[in-house]
């Protein structure tokens, strides 16, 4: 098996998508940050029971949109560095039996068109 990187449109296509998404990723995260520090002092404020779990809920559902979005731009920048690095094998991309076919990680992957 050789090594073979990915095709050029794949990096122009990913190098685009990073550009794009870098300055977005950074205004998220800080409006993110922003809205928990806000909900925080909202939670800490709270004088009754009813305000107090209502601002609980949002603290955590800001947490885990944070740590969910954190997971998704680590997995596109893995698969990047797969692409970049011919991790990921383009050879006999097309099988003659209309099998698309390639490697990861030296392993052959199948699917059926």
């Amino acid at each position: 098996m050789s090594t073979l990187l990915a095709p050029g449109w794949v990096n122009t296509l990913t190098s685009a998508i990073a550009n794009i998404l870098n300055p977005v990723l950074i205004l998220v995260a800080v409006a993110g940050v922003f809205y928990a520090i806000y909900v925080g002092f909202k939670f800490a404020k709270a004088e009754d029971k009813s305000a107090r779990d209502e601002a609980k809920q949002k603290l955590i559902s800001v947490i885990v949109g944070i740590v969910v979005t954190g997971l998704l731009i680590a997995l596109f920048y893995w698969l990047k560095w797969m692409l970049e690095n011919g991790k990921i094998n383009f050879d006999n991309w097309y099988d003659k039996n209309s099998v698309v076919s390639f490697y990861v990680n030296g392993v052959k992957s199948m699917f059926i068109k």
